[in-house]
């Protein structure tokens, strides 16, 4: 049985559940910030990964009674949705970036 005061449950990786969540609300409100701008949908892709990430630490803390044998499943599935979620926003603002100096190279010449 999970519980606070267990290892599964302990208070650190509920602060980290809750650190996790506020990492969500604030990068999605900065997200809807830059509404139109090229770094919106990179930072919608931080907030999605960030969201999955945090649900498999959620899984594995409250919902292991409701998911039974595919907690882990779930748990591993949504980590590495949201890991790639990140990679794939850091691709992103990584092609932009690369454009806009590939850009002035050739304003340079």
């Amino acid at each position: 049985m999970i519980g606070a005061l267990t290892y599964e449950g302990a208070i650190l990786l509920e602060i980290a559940i809750l650190l996790g969540l506020i990492a969500v609300v604030l990068t999605y409100n900065n997200s809807r910030k830059l509404k139109g701008e090229v770094f919106e949908k990179p930072f919608l892709y931080f907030t999605f990964g960030l969201f999955f990430g945090t649900f498999s630490l959620i899984t594995v803390t409250f919902l292991n009674n409701i998911l039974g044998e595919n907690v882990a499943f779930v748990h591993d599935l949504s980590f590495i949705i949201g890991m790639g979620l990140i990679l794939l926003a850091s691709m992103q603002i990584t092609k932009f970036l690369k454009g806009l100096e590939s850009f002035d190279k050739n304003l340079k010449k």
